[in-house]
């Protein structure tokens, strides 16, 4: 009985020793099915990784090392010149005075743009016949080349043949006749123009997307409680589409100090640097001055203006994603 006794405990712990060692093998091949899993899951991101890393990253590291340099665009010598390139930056008037514009192109696509957007996503939504034209008719421009936009506005511009004056002669407005794309009264308003009729179709998607998400009982409840049509898009509508309108806004400056193909057809700066752009004068500095040194040394400016935008686009993205949460 003492013999049996003692053998009790031993076969006991024998059991809890195997029952130990299947929990560690267990373990164990999760662990290596968890670690192939994720092996091919970075197998699959090592395309995309190399190309980020050959065709962003290196070139955004050379071009830190550039602004820092001097050089032709043609010989080999590039000099270190410290912050000479910078400071040529700090004092160059015409970059800043681009910047400004570029701000001016923000606040007509922000405020002109954006409510257009709106509207004829609005209009879309409620189901009008030729619902499915109107959504193509409003997005087709965004499809074009940014050269042929540019050439087709040029000869709606053109003063002597162009369509806009030709259309304000014939209904007695002659007085409005402007040479829109040489005076510098309305150079700036007619790229703007032409800005927001090429790129409204992106904020149009998005803000017909963010209607077609709202519960349309929430507009079934206002209609019973008798909320006319300004009471349902100010209660209902516009506060539905916080988040959606956040983004499209911010997108929407964030292009304008983008812009580039646009104005370079149309006015390529002119005249006299009132429509220049951020983008096209770090073009004209590098491909048309030769001071790639220079140019890299507005890009790296320039990157950082995006960059502070950017950090406010995500700050204001998660805070206004918390509140509607």
């Amino acid at each position: 009985m003492v013999y049996a006794m003692a053998e009790v405990p031993r076969r006991s712990a024998s059991w809890n020793d195997v029952r130990a060692a299947l929990r560690t093998d267990l373990s164990a091949g999760a662990r290596r099915r968890r670690a192939r899993r994720a092996l091919n899951g970075y197998l699959f991101l090592l395309p995309a990784l190399v190309m980020i890393g050959a065709f962003t990253l290196i070139p955004f590291v050379q071009g830190v090392a550039l602004s820092f340099q001097s050089w032709d665009g043609v010989g080999r010598d590039t000099p270190f010149v410290g912050l000479s390139n910078y400071a040529r930056v700090l004092n160059d008037n015409i970059f800043w005075a681009s910047l400004k514009n570029a701000a001016a192109f923000g606040l007509i696509g922000f405020f002109l743009g954006n409510a257009l957007s709106l509207a004829m996503a609005v209009a879309v939504n409620t189901g009008p016949r030729g619902a499915t034209f109107y959504r193509i008719a409003y997005y087709v421009p965004g499809v074009f080349s940014v050269v042929v936009v540019g050439l087709m506005f040029q000869w709606l511009y053109q003063p002597t043949v162009g369509i806009l004056n030709r259309t304000l002669t014939a209904v007695g407005l002659a007085f409005l006749k402007h040479n829109w794309l040489a005076e510098p009264a309305t150079a700036l308003p007619s790229v703007g123009a032409t800005y927001v009729w090429y790129h409204w179709g992106f904020g149009f998607l998005l803000f017909l997307a963010g209607l077609q998400g709202i519960p349309r009982e929430l507009y079934e409840a206002a209609s019973i409680d008798g909320a006319g049509a300004w009471q349902r898009f100010r209660y209902i509508t516009w506060p539905q589409l916080t988040p959606v309108t956040t983004i499209v806004c911010i997108l929407t400056l964030l292009a304008a100090l983008q812009i580039f193909g646009t104005v370079q057809v149309l006015t390529n700066g002119g005249p006299a640097y009132y429509t220049e752009v951020p983008t096209l004068r770090i073009y004209k500095e590098g491909f048309g001055s030769n001071r790639f040194g220079s140019a890299a040394a507005m890009s790296v400016v320039f990157g950082a203006i995006l960059m502070a935008l950017s950090v406010a686009q995500i700050w204001v993205s998660r805070r206004f994603g918390a509140e509607v949460d």
